[in-house]
């Protein structure tokens, strides 16, 4: 039986799943899969071939008595915290809402956060040798081309005839129980905010890193031209299509990082003969320059979002006279404000219960009764609460780990951030091609996470967890044989 699995593991079987794996990531909202796991709204179903992957790569591992990956540590300890929390919860008087049940919220909760710990260990697990992060990289590719064809031929259509065909519907409809925007364009998943969200962690990280290093997992190539950077290209414009503020800010961050790193190489390499004083002025210029160029770019897209997105349209149209919540009267000007004050809701949550936290999915039991003043104005809150019986959402996955898990929980969740962070950039300049593009994608995904973070609040979505387990994977085995050449 050992030898069988070992067999698998390293068989064209588990090559195959893995490849059907990786291709059905665009795929967010099913409704096959929405009906079959009676999820509201995410129903990946790439998350069905985790049981298998989990057997033919978890138990083949222990077989050959490996060590545990260091990079889930800190996982781990942030599961066990919120399982912990989660139970100690109901000896709380967890507040009743509209026939809500605790238990099953918890139960529901607790799964996505398996499901999104399970998909970071396979990436981990999967990519021990360089070859198998060579055919990702590549299935990562492909699965993206799909992605930008189908977006761009929304986008067409829209454009040209402001409207959809019928057989447009009908694809869109099957693979996703999200509709077609104006003006706005979401792949294949359930909303516009989730495709930037897609793009930012998962395609534009490897291709960004590949453009950067030169890397390409395809033979085909003309000079510096490669398929990575023509998706690149391709996923910037999509990104752009989709008309996500959050988005658009969280490739900035990346951008700003990766243009840090090479004024940084610069200067160090044109200062060198310069005394201390003079190399400081010298770098101390060169980053004022970068921020004055980084706030030209962010003015211009917000002009132009201005004139294309109406939630844009009266930004600068701004009066404090007589307000007396300008955090809250700005949030309005964005159409952010219901955010905003669920975020705001997170917090109070998390100040009434600082150390564990309320449970992992009982927050939207507790918003009701912590909302400000402010979120009785908007029409969007009053429907939640007197019009629905769905519970309140935090809307930030920062904020929502904070309110349900404690400051405990978050150190444990933050730590594993700053290490998988640390680890990366440590990497960039590996002599190793392959290695520094996966520490490359590793930096620019998580940097993206910091903004991504206060847009979406579920754990099942696959894109944080995959791509870092994939750096993470690359980079330890990569390192591993390294080492054991030296």
């Amino acid at each position: 039986m050992k030898d069988l699995m070992l067999r698998i593991s390293e068989g064209k079987l588990l090559k195959g799943i893995w490849a059907v794996f990786v291709l059905l990531l665009p795929l967010t909202s099913v409704p096959v899969i929405v009906r079959l796991a009676h999820s509201d709204v995410v129903a990946a179903p790439s998350a069905l071939l985790l049981p298998v992957l989990l057997l033919f790569l978890a138990v083949p591992f222990v077989i050959r008595h490996k060590e545990f990956p260091e990079s889930a540590v800190p996982l781990v300890f942030f599961v066990l915290i919120s399982l912990a929390a989660t139970t100690i919860s109901f000896f709380y008087q967890i507040p009743a809402y509209k026939g809500n049940d605790p238990f099953r919220s918890s139960a529901t909760a607790i799964l996505t956060l398996f499901i999104g710990f399970s998909f970071y260990l396979v990436s981990v697990l999967m990519h021990s040798k360089e070859e198998k992060v060579r055919f990702t990289f590549r299935l990562i590719s492909i699965s993206g081309a799909v992605v930008c064809l189908w977006t761009f031929a929304q986008a067409f259509f829209w454009y040209r005839y402001q409207r959809y065909p019928e057989w447009m519907k009908t694809i869109q409809f099957t693979l996703s129980i999200g509709s077609l925007y104006r003006q706005r364009f979401v792949g294949f998943t359930l909303e516009p905010s989730w495709l930037a969200h897609q793009l930012n962690l998962l395609y534009l990280p490897f291709w960004f890193a590949a453009s950067v290093t030169g890397y390409s997992a395809f033979r085909v190539r003309l000079k510096f031209l490669t398929v990575e950077r023509i998706l690149f290209a391709g996923g910037l414009l999509i990104l752009f299509l989709t008309l996500s503020r959050v988005g658009l800010a969280a490739f900035l961050i990346t951008a700003a990082f990766c243009a840090l790193v090479f004024i940084r190489r610069i200067v160090k390499k044109l200062a060198g003969n310069f005394p201390k004083e003079r190399q400081r002025i010298i770098t101390l210029a060169c980053y004022f320059l970068l921020l004055l160029l980084l706030a030209l770019i962010a003015y211009g897209i917000i002009r132009l979002l201005m004139k294309l997105d109406f939630r844009m349209a009266g930004l600068l149209d701004i009066n404090f006279r007589g307000r007396s919540d300008p955090v809250f009267y700005i949030a309005e000007k964005l159409s952010m404000a219901a955010r905003f004050v669920y975020w705001d809701g997170g917090v109070s949550v998390f100040n009434a219960h600082p150390l564990l936290g309320v449970g992992v999915g009982h927050a939207g039991y507790y918003l009701p009764d912590l909302l400000n003043d402010y979120a009785f104005r908007l029409v969007e809150v009053r429907d939640l609460l007197f019009r629905s019986n769905t519970l309140l959402n935090i809307k930030s996955l920062w904020i929502r780990i904070l309110a349900e898990s404690g400051i405990i929980g978050f150190c444990f969740f933050f730590v594993w951030y700053l290490r998988g962070l640390l680890v990366s950039a440590s990497e960039l300049r590996s002599d190793n091609l392959t290695k520094s593009t996966a520490a490359w994608m590793g930096c620019f995904t998580l940097l993206a996470f910091l903004l991504e973070g206060f847009s979406l609040d579920t754990y099942a979505l696959p894109y944080l967890w995959f791509s870092t387990g994939l750096a993470a994977g690359a980079i330890m085995s990569l390192k591993t044989k390294d080492e054991g050449q030296l």
